[in-house]
């Protein structure tokens, strides 16, 4: 074999090799770093996910305001999901 080509294949695999490790050793980092997220957010609670306190003032004013729609609001979604459906 040529010096030549014995060299270009020498550097395309010490580039190779070395490419191979910075893409193993950026992954390794990413998998580090998710999980150290993951572990701080079980560390730290989230204030949004307490329980709502008054779930009945709640309750009260989301079924008043499905009081409020109109029934022919209602019937001309219907029919227009209906109609979808029935093109698709």
């Amino acid at each position: 074999m040529q010096p030549e080509v014995a060299n270009a294949l020498a550097e395309a695999a010490n580039l190779l090799l070395v490419g191979m490790v910075v893409v193993f050793l950026f992954l390794s980092m990413l998998i580090g770093a998710i999980t150290l997220i993951a572990w701080l957010v079980k560390l730290v609670p989230d204030e949004s996910l307490k329980p709502i306190e008054n779930r009945g003032k709640l309750t009260n004013s989301t079924s008043a305001n499905n009081q409020t729609v109109s029934p022919k609001i209602v019937a001309a979604i219907s029919a227009a999901i209906f109609q979808h459906r029935q093109s698709h």
